[in-house]
């Protein structure tokens, strides 16, 4: 109330005293958290207790002692100096930015996310000072006027500005080819799925609720379909997401809970995902059909349900639990790929990436049951320091030409992309929809 005055704001919104969180029926909560994006788009300023751990800390703090702004030393540097006399330098802490504002508490809530990225304007009451951001200013009580050109070009600053063709284009490695305005803002998509899936929920069912009002403002750039968590434009290659475990903040396991979204969506899994890389070229694969069924009539919201009709080559794959935690030895139509005589997996590349660990898969190949399907090409990634690679899916087939996806695999080793993308007798015989023998391509569902 003290900053609301001080401010000269008249109205204040707390989200626990304008919602109904404890309802039998949840209506209340489901029916505001549906447009929770209005309430933060036309608000004044939020308000954000950004270094407090829970709801007892409060808006302030008793802040250390130590300079907040860069010091000035006066250094005889020889080499840089042919007088060799004294020259004045900047210290600047390179993760100024992350560790004043990104790496606080309140940012490793999932539903902050949205908060952040959608009011016009965020004052944050950080440990040691005041941070403001907004689509035009990162600045700090350190920085009133804006964070030097040095800082701000390092790390995730202008995070709230949402400009494809700058700040998209700035999360793009190499150089883009696509010149479309909307690629870039996929690419900002990638950096907020990566930032959200960092953070944790109370209540893991709310993970694509939390996320809808970003969505939202993301669909409204991007025009483009959204499907559980991706967009239909580069929905091939956005399906080489993978689990990012080192990054979890709980440094718990990932995991699939009840079922919240089609297992080849992201967002079925609890962890922190490294979304696929965007692109057109190369691909494997042609997406026939994309059904979601929604929950209620948000299409950002909850599903009850979905599925992809997916086309392109299906091979038979065995997998072996090696010793190195983590690996394991694949088996393709028949053939072992092991890149190296350690058959245990030591020093070997790692191939697989399952979304949710697994000890053995001794039932799956004595079932039979699983499979790879390539994705994406060789000839994908066009830098010229990339060595060319192939990838796809890890599939579980379910019955009826229905599969369950249950990790990526990749492969940049020149003999086993010849071997994998060559025809074999025995795949016509292989559970699918359809297959057509002149292409020699696989019709198959992914639930």
């Amino acid at each position: 109330m003290v900053t609301k005055s001080r401010l000269s704001i008249r109205y204040l919104w707390i989200d626990t005293f304008c919602i109904f969180q404890d309802k039998d029926d949840m209506s209340d909560w489901a029916r505001e958290a549906a447009q929770m994006n209005l309430v933060y788009e036309n608000a004044y300023c939020n308000l954000s207790a950004t270094g407090a751990v829970d709801s007892t800390d409060g808006f302030f703090f008793n802040r250390r002692h130590y300079p907040l702004q860069d010091m000035e030393l006066d250094l005889v540097c020889p080499r840089a100096s042919r007088d060799a006399g004294f020259t004045r330098y900047a210290i600047s802490d390179a993760h100024y930015w992350d560790n004043e504002l990104n790496q606080l508490p309140l940012h490793y809530r999932g539903w902050v996310l949205q908060e952040r990225l959608l009011a016009p304007r965020v004052l944050h009451f950080c440990p040691n000072q005041l941070v403001w951001e907004c689509a035009e200013l990162d600045a700090a009580e350190a920085y009133p006027e804006g964070l030097p050109a040095i800082l701000a070009n390092i790390g995730k600053t202008k995070f709230k500005s949402l400009d494809s063709l700058t700040d998209g284009k700035r999360q793009r490695y190499g150089v883009a080819r696509d010149s479309d305005s909307r690629f870039f803002a996929h690419e900002l998509w990638r950096n907020i799925v990566g930032t959200y899936t960092r953070c944790a929920l109370t209540n893991p069912g709310d993970k694509l609720v939390a996320l809808s009002g970003i969505a939202k403002r993301m669909r409204a750039i991007i025009k483009d379909e959204y499907v559980v968590g991706m967009w239909r434009r580069y929905l091939a290659s956005e399906l080489l997401w993978w689990v990012n475990d080192h990054w979890r903040r709980d440094f718990l396991p990932s995991n699939r809970p009840h079922y919240r979204a089609p297992s080849f969506s992201w967002t079925s899994v609890d962890g922190s995902i490294s979304p696929g890389r965007l692109s057109d070229y190369s691909s494997l694969c042609f997406i026939e059909d994309v059904r979601i069924d929604y929950a209620t009539e948000d299409t950002t919201g909850l599903v009850k349900g979905g599925y992809l009709i997916l086309k392109s080559t299906l091979k038979r794959l065995h997998l072996r639990s090696a010793r190195k935690p983590g690996t394991y030895l694949m088996n393709i139509n028949g053939r072992d790929m092991i890149r190296n005589p350690d058959k245990e997996g030591n020093g070997m590349e790692r191939q697989i990436e399952l979304d949710v660990c697994k000890p053995d898969f001794n039932a799956e190949n004595e079932a039979r049951t699983l499979c790879l399907v390539p994705i994406r090409g060789p000839h994908d990634d066009r830098s010229s320091w990339a060595r060319p690679s192939l990838g796809g899916l890890v599939l579980q087939h379910q019955g009826d030409g229905e599969f369950y996806r249950i990790g990526i695999w990749s492969t940049n080793v020149a003999e086993e992309i010849d071997f994998i993308q060559a025809h074999h007798g025995n795949e016509g015989s292989l559970p699918c929809l359809a297959y057509n023998s002149q292409d020699r391509m696989h019709t198959i569902k992914i639930i």
